[in-house]
């Protein structure tokens, strides 16, 4: 699909990714002449969108972005509450709490559950409405080129589409996700990390009502997450195990599978019943070292890829939008350039210091608990209980949950 109107624009996005799709909106709302294009080779239109066994945990400060691109009401009616996140590391005696209430007394929540593709089918619906957005789709780039001089419409970048059309713009927007050919093209150097590790994600019926309690629990041979879905009786599953394991069962008849998810889960939710496809994921850390390149940034697993154990990917590709966002909206209406040097620079510098702390949290803590080793397990449970006890600490890294 394609509103054909001219091809010159602001803003031209690679790839509607949620990140893609969710930049776009943000985007579009700094100002009603900003003119957006967004590029994707899949025909994204033809059908919607399939579950894939995933679900993302939508922080509190996430949720008040849905709020500003229009989604958050459509999602209301698939979102499972997370009002407490119990950690728990194996067979220690602390559990650590965090409480939905601490961070948002009025709904009483730390975010929210919702499988991703009906976020998928929410913004694909809200960006056919906007006027300012324009959408080849499907299409694809065959050739990016980038334009030194100032005397070609302010066009700074040009992107040769499959269909042999050009489209001009100011500012070019990588989405093409985790492996992005893009980055690969631009040669930007990137740190990679294999962890050697599967998500092996599905859905669950249960016995007991989960009372929107989220379950993050830290066992040998890899973390399991249940995520509590709207219907009291369902979870998203997320099983981490390394690659050897994973395979091993994966292979379980329905039987012994059930048996051994049972014993991960500890019967926390009383017997259990698998209701969907399982699916597989493996996990690698890409870590972009430069954010942009020449009039491209990267946005969203295109720039910065982390370990799912807090299930914060999307939340920190959200951070990343909105601070381009709030410097394209203070450029804009100072009157200066979003394409120049400092705009880049301010960007990659500001998002940097958050991709930072999220990437080193995510893989230590997944270092640290994957580790069979006794002093480190000592260390856990200490940690555990010490959190649990300061409420200093333990708001801090409960705001941090929340994405505040």
């Amino acid at each position: 699909m394609s509103k054909k109107i001219n091809n010159n624009f602001d803003i031209i996005i690679i790839g509607s990714s949620y990140a893609g799709m969710s930049c776009a909106l943000s985007l579009a709302n700094v100002a009603n002449d900003l003119k957006i294009a967004i590029v994707e080779k899949e025909d994204i239109f033809i059908q919607q969108k399939p579950a894939d066994g995933r679900a993302y945990a939508i922080s509190a400060k996430s949720l008040e972005f849905f709020k500003k691109i229009g989604i958050y009401q459509e999602l209301t009616t698939y979102a499972g509450k997370i009002s407490d996140i119990k950690i728990t590391d194996n067979k220690s005696p602390f559990v650590l709490d965090f409480i939905g209430k601490e961070v948002d007394p009025i709904n009483n929540q730390l975010g929210q559950i919702i499988e991703n593709h009906y976020i998928f089918e929410a913004l694909k619906k809200r960006l056919m409405l906007q006027k300012n957005i324009t959408i080849f789709c499907p299409n694809y780039y065959q050739a990016v080129d980038f334009i030194d001089n100032d005397n070609n419409e302010n066009a700074k970048v040009v992107v040769k589409l499959a269909d042999q059309q050009e489209i001009k713009g100011k500012l070019l927007l990588v989405c093409d996700g985790r492996f992005s050919k893009l980055r690969e093209y631009f040669s930007i150097p990137t740190r990679t990390k294999n962890y050697q590790q599967i998500a092996m994600v599905f859905k669950i019926n249960h016995q007991l009502p989960h009372q929107n309690v989220a379950y993050e629990k830290f066992l040998r041979g890899g973390p399991l997450a249940i995520l509590p879905l709207q219907d009291q009786h369902q979870s998203s599953i997320v099983w981490i195990a390394k690659n050897n394991q994973a395979e091993v069962i994966k292979d379980l008849d329905q039987d012994n599978f059930l048996q051994q998810l049972h014993k991960k889960m500890e019967f926390c939710l009383g017997k259990c019943q698998v209701i969907s496809e399982k699916f597989s994921y493996p996990l690698t850390l890409v870590e972009a070292q430069k954010f942009y390149y020449k009039n491209a940034i990267l946005i969203g697993d295109a720039g910065c890829g982390i370990h799912p154990i807090a299930g914060q990917g999307f939340n920190l590709a959200i951070t990343g939008i909105e601070i381009l966002q709030e410097l394209l909206q203070k450029n804009i209406s100072c009157g200066l350039d979003f394409t120049d040097q400092l705009f880049l620079e301010n960007y990659h510098k500001s998002f940097r210091i958050t991709s930072k702390k999220m990437l080193l949290a995510t893989d230590v803590l997944n270092s640290i608990f994957e580790s069979d080793s006794l002093s480190l397990a000592i260390i856990r449970d200490l940690g555990l209980g010490v959190i649990n006890s300061s409420k200093k600490i333990k708001n801090f890294f409960i705001k941090n949950a929340g994405g505040f």
